[in-house]
């Protein structure tokens, strides 16, 4: 039989055996369900019209695909050659028994198309601007796919489906629930693995552009379906980035697996971004906080790292006047971290002039405090011309205390010393500036507890106390006085004095110095 004419037979041949009435109809899976009724079918008569899938034929029998029994043609009917494994066949007949052994006896056949070639045929007929009828055309042949175990008519209808879905999708671009239900149906469906990682996908971007995103559900969802949204290495290319900031879905369509869990990446970071970003306080004072996860997580080079450290350092500039000391180091350390070093002194100096605005310098408690932050900031940038202002502050408050506050006086001089300043004849002098004075400096002398020559009387009992004995030499000029200053067992000292005898105003001034040697007892 040539192809056409067989095609002709496959497609409408109607071979009638029996011009009986039509059958009750049912399905090859009806029948089998009720099989133990054969016999007794057999006995009643009664006619059946089922479709199934040819299977062979020997002599005057045809076989139909899980069919039990062997299915009869009479012997004055034909049946065409050519007929392929699969062909759908309608059949009307009946139960026959004979001799204990049952048979379908046909009565009438009408030969159809393979179930893959009808339901190829019926795609055509579908609108294309209907793809919800592909999927109601893929349910119509699901049954039967599975019935007969057909991985090739499987494999057309996840085919169909996948097609009819992948048009749905691009239907309701940017509808979130009805993005929801695709992608249900799809996994419901058992669709290709990639049409169902773009429904993820889009649904979940979708839904992250809604003014009232759940993000961290979406955070959730993400990490729970999505390969590679916790992918560290390789670093994503930029060509990925750049397209999933212009179309992430289109990107994410066209891209192969690999470029897939990058994007997977980007879409978990941006929604986790989102998430931190939340736990950011309104006036940043959380920043660094924030900024140290950013980078845990995604790395040094992040932007918005440094954009939540920028934050905190505005607000601790506007907090700037009330900031601790403590406080005001860690904003400048926090500044060198940030190579902004330079902008360090001037922040510090903002911050001094406020603590001084704040103490004042009208009274002692104020000029102490206020002496003491400028020594801090010397201390801080390392600063010469602090410290200096720092003392004089403290000399100030010296001068303030030394009338109504001695203890306090004493005190700050103490401070003083310990910064190098020594307070000698009504001056306020450094270490150096006393390393420089002459030995023989009277005030120099008291202060260490010497006597030298030009010292008056009271400045000799102010240093060394009353002698020990007194003895005189008188001229009809001048009167000379010998002090004695002797110890057992110490050496003495012998100061003479000398004074005019005309002028009656004048104490004796030292002459000279000299050492007794140490006296021994007998």
């Amino acid at each position: 039989m040539s192809p056409g004419i067989l095609r002709s037979v496959l497609l409408g041949l109607l071979l009638v055996l029996s011009a009986d009435a039509l059958g009750q109809s049912v399905t090859l899976q009806e029948l089998l369900a009720n099989k133990e009724q054969w016999p007794m079918y057999a006995i009643d008569g009664q006619k059946f019209q089922f479709e199934g899938r040819f299977a062979g034929r020997a002599a005057n029998t045809i076989r139909i695909d899980k069919f039990d029994i062997n299915c009869k043609l009479p012997s004055n009917g034909t049946f065409p050659n050519g007929i392929g494994s699969g062909q759908r066949i309608e059949l009307i007949g009946r139960f026959l028994s004979e001799n204990g052994k049952l048979f379908f006896v046909v009565s009438r056949i009408l030969i159809k198309d393979k179930d893959l070639d009808r339901l190829r045929s019926r795609l055509k007929d579908v609108p294309v601007d209907q793809p919800a009828k592909l999927l109601d055309l893929a349910a119509e042949y699901q049954a039967d796919a599975e019935f007969y175990d057909d991985a090739t008519l499987q494999a057309e209808i996840a085919a169909v489906r996948t097609d009819s879905l992948s048009r749905l999708r691009a239907m309701a671009r940017g509808d979130v629930t009805k993005l929801r239900e695709l992608l249900q149906q799809s996994k419901l469906l058992g669709v290709k693995p990639e049409l169902i990682q773009v429904l993820q996908f889009e649904s979940i971007y979708a839904a992250s552009k809604e003014p009232n995103a759940d993000v961290d559900a979406l955070v959730a969802e993400t990490k729970s379906s999505s390969e590679g949204w916790d992918r560290l290495v390789p670093p994503i290319a930029e060509r990925l980035k750049l397209g999933f900031a212009k179309d992430a879905v289109t990107t994410f369509i066209e891209a192969q697996e690999a470029d897939r869990r990058g994007l997977h990446r980007l879409l978990y970071k941006s929604l986790r971004l989102r998430q931190i970003q939340m736990m950011v306080r309104t006036d940043g004072s959380n920043g660094l906080e924030i900024s140290k996860q950013v980078r845990m997580e995604f790395g040094n080079e992040d932007p918005l790292a440094a954009e939540f450290e920028e934050r905190e350092v505005q607000y601790r500039l506007t907090q700037l006047a009330t900031l601790s000391r403590a406080d005001l180091t860690g904003l400048t350390e926090l500044l060198t971290t940030l190579n902004r070093a330079p902008q360090v002194p001037d922040v510090v100096r903002d911050w001094l002039q406020a603590q001084e605005r704040k103490f004042g310098t009208s009274n002692l408690a104020g000029l102490l405090r206020t002496a003491d932050e400028y020594l801090f900031v010397a201390d801080l940038l390392k600063s010469a011309a602090d410290q200096q202002q720092g003392v004089e502050l403290l000399k100030q408050a010296w001068t303030s205390a030394r009338e109504s506050s001695p203890t306090d006086a004493d005190q700050i001089s103490d401070r003083l010393k310990r910064l190098g300043w020594e307070r000698l004849d009504n001056k306020w002098m450094t270490n150096a500036q006393m390393s420089s004075l002459p030995k023989d400096d009277v005030q120099l002398a008291i202060r260490e507890g010497r006597v030298v020559r030009g010292m008056s009387v009271p400045q000799v009992v102010q240093t060394l106390g009353h002698p020990t004995k007194i003895s005189s030499i008188a001229s009809r000029k001048s009167v000379c006085e010998m002090w004695s200053y002797a110890a057992e067992g110490s050496a003495g000292m012998v100061i003479r004095f000398h004074r005019s005898v005309n002028d009656q105003t004048t104490t004796g001034i030292v002459e000279d110095v000299s050492r007794i040697p140490v006296r021994r007892s007998q």
